[in-house]
């Protein structure tokens, strides 16, 4: 410390989540559209869910981009909160935990909402 010329403190700020994740051609993901603490190390790994289930969604719905939009948030909302929960409390880990929910998850298998 005493060899540094500069010392500099970084606060982590929250904002809220986005209410909306598309509008028109555009669909955010990750956190652009949600973001979360880096406590838990998920940012990157929320963003690669949210792909997949986005591409799940356009496959499902076709030509109705809207929709799958729709369905994608739908389908991610539940999981990106709870995630961002545990995340902002910057509890995970810190007691016996079992992260069975957030390691098990599977993109590619959830149900579309």
């Amino acid at each position: 410390m005493q060899a540094a010329k500069e010392v500099c403190l970084w606060p982590l700020h929250e904002r809220e989540p986005d209410t909306t994740w598309s509008r028109g051609p555009l669909v955010l993901l990750g956190d652009a559209g949600h973001p979360m603490r880096p406590h838990m190390a998920q940012g990157a790994a929320m963003a690669i869910e949210d792909a997949a289930v986005l591409v799940r969604c356009l496959r499902a719905y076709g030509a109705a981009a809207g929709a799958a939009y729709d369905h994608y948030q739908q389908t991610r909302a539940e999981r990106v909160a709870q995630v961002q929960k545990v995340s902002s409390e910057n509890s995970w880990m810190r007691t016996p935990t079992d992260p069975e929910w957030v390691f098990s998850y599977d993109a590619l298998l959830a149900p579309l909402r």
